[in-house]
């Protein structure tokens, strides 16, 4: 193998091998694979060639180019129109275009003033690009970004943190409307505590000409630093306030509640704005939110792409919040950080999620070393918070509250580099361990679990009746587990087995997640998490078999922890506390769809209605689009996160026809119902009467787990 440009500190890299065109996504530590006609000589070539962003480039001549390993394939116009998806073949009559390829990394294909026979995206076989006649090719490449670049160390000093974090947005690709699809805002680069300020040189600095002044205290600089990241903001002392380079000043308020509130505000309005602005850009979208909330807006939203971002925002600033707050997406993690130095470690993880940010409780004092560390009198004090929509809680919690609100969650650094570092399996291949305390809750859930067959997601499964601690150990030490249920008696981070104890957080773990049954605390799920866990659930109760297995079910189909606890409707039979970001999932799940639900309800014996909703995740960020793939729902695209009514009057038939496919998830009268549940449509229409007699009687149970809140049309 020849290597023809070979910069190891670099995003991207090109290597030869034979004929074969390897593109290297150094930080993803992927290779996408391009196949010729001939050994290709690259030369380097110039990033500006593209109209999209890339890393780095290369030319060369070909008469021919084979993608043999892709999620997607588009063609656009030499400056950046968006031609068509090559889902079929196609002939392209002589022009100059630019090849849109999205697989392990993102790579774009340049040629000029020249026909191109292309076949389409089918099956597993690969998409060919067929020139006229010999011609010279630029690939470009582009890194997908998901992990940190680089590292800055920063002292305990608020104005060190200060500068760290106008280097968050470091890892966006570009400044314009476009920034608000996901794949263009790179993992920020993480913080670490140290003695002295060292921001690596490689880092690309922001140059919006936007400046976010505030007060040089680590509760103020956490508060910005989300909308910091986004906006690409040099923050500095002062204010607080909002500079623009265009000389306009906005005013921000001095109270840190209020002061959470209003950022947290412009951190929304503004992704959301941007999304509407990009409608016609790199992807051409018909949106929902673009139809309802268009007409009001006091501009026409695609014609400020051209615009700097001091005078977009400086127009985003006119809109009135409550003309878009009902379209605005669920925002997955919302993070609550202490006051001290101790969470700054946290703000490259958060901006990357674009968790907005509170501060309260304490600081954690400075002698203890740990992240997560104890109070003399031993007990668990978290460093950070979450909380997520789909499960609300009544006011902001405290780090210092004891036990913690259920629905909350516990943030720690441990959880975000577990979800960094660690493989997970592919749907369908989730392997779930149970442990349990008696026979009866054994043969329980194994008739749960089998009958009529284990829920989608669900590959293969083991069921431990009374294990003995070094049985416990074993599982929890087993590679193969994926998903552990532990139904055994906890105290703190112990669990008891008849034998004796393990203690979760000396436990050699391997599981990608934990459930904890019979646990008031967060404790031995926050164990879990700090032993390699990416999240973990505590439940302060017993769970019957079924909810169990739509909890697995929904975990291994890919819905985040926070939503798999709401739509098996835990809390209605046990408080929950989480560990590990709200929005984390237990698999790896398909980069090119999020995960949808699809919410039905019977309006008639053989009608329903149903609204559709998906779920953002700690993969599919806020700012991406998806759509529905029946044809007799309604088609337009929406933002992740937004719920929107699709149908009212649909038929018993595609009910059935819904829940026959692994997605979307499917919530029948509040129940979750799995592929592999095997509905019929006297089975629904059953349901569908029974539900509908519930209401009549009044009953606070017809349609438990309800709609998603949707605007009113």
């Amino acid at each position: 193998m020849t290597v023809q440009d070979g910069d190891v500190d670099g995003r991207v890299g090109f290597s030869v091998d034979g004929e074969t065109l390897l593109v290297h996504d150094a930080l993803e530590n992927e290779q996408l694979v391009l196949d010729l006609n001939r050994e290709p000589d690259p030369q380097p070539a110039l990033v500006d060639l593209f109209p999209l962003p890339v890393d780095r480039a290369v030319s060369f001549e070909a008469e021919s180019l084979s993608i043999p390993a892709y999620s997607s394939v588009s063609v656009r116009d030499a400056g950046g129109e968006f031609v068509a998806s090559l889902t079929e073949d196609r002939a392209l009559e002589r022009g100059s275009y630019c090849f849109d390829i999205t697989g392990v990394t993102k790579a774009l294909v340049r040629v000029e003033d020249v026909a191109v026979d292309t076949t389409g995206m089918a099956g597993d076989d690969p998409v060919e690009l067929r020139f006229e006649e010999p011609t010279t090719v630029t690939v470009g490449g582009r890194s997908l970004h998901t992990r940190p670049e680089a590292t800055i160390t920063v002292p305990d000093d608020p104005e060190a943190l200060i500068t760290a974090v106008s280097m968050l947005g470091s890892s966006i690709a570009e400044w314009s409307p476009e920034r608000s699809w996901p794949t263009l805002r790179g993992y920020p680069p993480r913080i670490e505590r140290g003695e002295t300020l060292d921001v690596p040189s490689r880092l690309p600095t922001p140059d919006t000409g936007i400046e976010i002044a505030v007060p040089s205290t680590f509760a103020d600089v956490y508060r910005v630093a989300p909308l910091a990241y986004y906006l690409g903001a040099n923050v500095v002392p002062g204010g607080p306030e909002i500079r623009l380079d265009t000389g306009y000043v906005e005013p921000l308020p001095a109270d840190g509640p209020a002061l959470e509130d209003r950022v947290s505000e412009l951190l929304r309005v503004t992704l959301f704005l941007d999304s509407l602005a990009r409608t016609e850009g790199y992807i051409p979208s018909d949106r929902y939110e673009y139809e309802a909330v268009g007409p009001e807006l006091p501009f026409y939203p695609p014609m400020l792409a051209e615009y700097s971002m001091s005078e977009r925002l400086m127009e985003y600033l006119e809109v009135d919040v409550s003309t878009v707050e009902p379209y605005l997406p669920a925002w997955p993690t919302e993070a609550v950080l202490r006051p001290g130095p101790a969470g700054m470690e946290l703000l490259g993880h958060l901006a990357h999620v674009l968790a907005p940010i509170r501060v309260r409780g304490s600081a954690i004092e400075e002698t203890q070393e740990s992240e997560s560390a104890s109070t003399e009198q031993g007990r668990f004090q978290p460093l950070a918070l979450a909380t997520s929509p789909y499960l609300p809680v009544d006011e902001v919690p405290n780090p210092d509250a004891e036990p913690l609100p259920a629905g909350s969650g516990v943030l720690s650094l441990a959880g975000y580099e577990n979800h960094l570092s660690r493989p997970r399996p592919a749907e369908g291949d989730v392997h779930v361990a149970f442990a349990v305390d008696s026979a009866e809750r054994a043969a329980a859930i194994r008739r749960a679990m089998s009958d009529p067959a284990p829920p989608d997601g669900v590959g293969s499964l083991e069921i431990h009746d009374r294990p003995t601690a070094e049985e416990l150990a074993a599982v929890v030490a087993d590679p193969d587990v994926d998903l552990l249920y532990c139904g055994l008696p906890t105290d703190e981070d112990r669990v008891a087995c008849p034998s004796g104890v393990v203690d979760l957080g000396d436990a050699e773990w391997k599981p990608i997640a934990a459930v904890c049954e019979g646990s008031m605390t967060v404790a031995p799920a926050a164990s879990a998490v700090e032993s390699g866990a990416v999240g973990a659930l505590a439940v302060d109760g017993t769970l019957e078999a079924d909810r169990i297995r739509t909890l697995t079910g929904l975990l291994a189909s890919g819905i985040p922890l926070a939503a798999s606890v709401a739509l098996a409707r835990l809390p209605s039979v046990a408080d929950v506390r989480m560990a590990g970001d709200p929005a984390v999932t237990v698999l790896t799940p398909d980069k090119g769809h999020a995960q949808n639900v699809l919410y039905a309800s019977p309006t008639l014996e053989d009608m329903h209605r149903i609204v559709g909703d998906s779920i953002c995740s700690v993969q599919h960020r806020i700012g991406t689009e998806t759509g529905w793939l029946f044809d007799r729902l309604d088609g337009k695209r929406k933002l992740v996160g937004v719920g929107r009514e699709l149908s009212s009057d649909a038929s018993t038939e595609l009910i059935r026809d819904i829940s026959d496919q692994s997605q979307p998830v499917l919530a029948l009268n509040g129940e979750i119902v799995f592929r592999n549940d095997q509905l019929t449509e006297a089975d629904i229409e059953r349901r569908a009467r029974r539900t509908i007699e519930a209401r009549s009687e009044g009953s606070e149970t017809a349609d438990p787990a309800g709609f998603p809140t949707i605007a009113e049309e």
